[in-house]
């Protein structure tokens, strides 16, 4: 519980004991009425953040050749804005260039390569091979031919020495294994390009052109433009300094001016309350005209340790964010929502085991009887205690002995004159 429910508690304490009648006589019962354990709307406090922020580079490595201007010639620099893709500086562009020159002419040498495939051997080509293969078939026949005489020669007149003949047979054999390579041009001339080969030129071709796109990219780098609409905060570099793109060198710090949010904190008691979408907040700061009253966008799951407290942050729409900017101290009141508040009840308005939940319960004033209710109980504090659940704030619940709370048992008349 934070403290100022505890203060509450402590505040109406002690008008929880029975009092004493206008004779002096005892009275046993009493009512007292269940307070809520928090009030219906609670003061957080925080800071307006940009919801984008970035630290703006070169992707590339070079030196910073260029730097944007405002419109009285002035460089762009810390506290003014850059609006979404204007450039803010570029780097050296001429290895780059040059890179995209290399890979053009790349990409034309093997397009030209893959199309000349395709196209086959011209007919003035495959005449050329035809001729050679005719040619050899004619050198290999005049070649046999002296063969036979050789043959002649050396078994029945023995006037030509053996070797003579064994030149001859030679020289066929090589015009004949010559003849088979002729044919194989020819036959290959004739049938065009494989599949094999058509997709090897193809294959060469597709990869031209992702190192084209590649260098096309990197030229394009070497503009750098703003992300987003953003303030610049801080800046790290000038024109003529070298960037590096490993380690990453960073030049600007950029936060967003429009999407912008506020981020308010509370105890951990009202986490459960704090529902997105459905939890109201009012705004206010000096620079705001007038209060926004907006909704809760999202919780931050995670208590911090040291304070005892967790964070959520309302989105602030561009049109009604007027002067604010990132760091801004904003104050907000968070409208509560008085169902899931839990109660404060007195220790001994608890009857049953008071330690097991579902087991205990109160007796409720209702129509002038008593109605037992059964009640889930929270935390216990010095002389009250929490109930989570089964009673409401602002219900009266009976006080006494448990022998005179009774199921339906009517309300002594002192009680029903208050």
């Amino acid at each position: 519980m934070n403290r100022m429910a505890f203060a509450r508690v402590l505040a109406f304490l002690p008008v929880l004991t029975p009092g004493f009648g206008a004779a002096g006589e005892h009275q046993l019962l009493s009512l007292v009425t269940a307070q809520p354990a928090n009030p219906p709307e609670v003061t957080a406090t925080g800071r307006i953040l940009p919801v984008l922020r970035a630290n703006v580079g070169a992707r590339l490595s070079g030196r910073i050749v260029g730097w944007a201007q405002t419109e009285d010639k002035a460089l762009l620099d810390v506290g003014m804005v850059a609006k979404e893709g204007q450039e803010i500086f570029r780097i050296d562009p001429t290895t780059y260039k040059a890179r995209v020159d290399v890979a053009q002419a790349a990409l034309q040498r093997a397009q030209a390569a893959l199309a000349d495939l395709k196209a086959g051997v011209r007919e003035e080509s495959r005449q050329a091979l035809r001729a050679a293969v005719a040619e050899i078939d004619a050198r290999i026949a005049e070649r046999k031919t002296d063969e036979a005489r050789f043959r002649r020669l050396v078994e029945e007149d023995k006037t030509v020495p053996v070797k003579r003949l064994e030149e001859v047979q030679l020289q066929i054999k090589v015009l004949e294994e010559q003849r088979r390579a002729a044919q194989a041009r020819l036959a290959e001339a004739e049938a065009g390009p494989t599949i094999t080969q058509v997709a090897v030129a193809e294959a060469a071709v597709a990869e031209a052109k992702a190192l084209l796109a590649t260098a096309e990219l990197d030229l394009r780098d070497t503009v750098i433009k703003a992300p987003f609409t953003g303030l610049i905060l801080q800046r790290f570099k000038s024109p003529g300094d070298y960037l590096n793109n490993a380690p990453f060198t960073e030049v600007l710090d950029l936060a967003s001016v429009d999407a912008l949010e506020a981020e308010l904190r509370l105890p951990e008691t009202y986490y459960q309350q704090i529902v997105p979408g459905q939890t109201k907040v009012r705004l206010r700061t000096p620079l705001l005209k007038a209060d926004l009253m907006l909704p809760v966008t999202r919780v931050v799951a995670a208590i911090d340790p040291q304070s005892g407290s967790f964070a959520f942050r309302v989105r602030i729409p561009p049109e009604q964010r007027g002067q604010l900017a990132g760091g801004v101290f904003v104050q907000g009141t968070v409208i509560l929502d008085g169902a899931a508040t839990a109660v404060i009840v007195p220790q001994r308005a608890v009857i049953g085991a008071a330690g097991a939940e579902g087991e205990a319960a109160v007796y409720v004033a209702v129509d002038g009887k008593m109605s037992r209710r059964p009640v889930v109980l929270g935390d216990m504090l010095t002389e009250a205690v929490l109930i989570k659940s089964g009673l409401k704030p602002g219900e009266k619940v009976v006080l006494g002995p448990a022998e005179q709370l009774k199921e339906g048992a009517p309300l002594p008349d002192y009680l029903l004159a208050r």
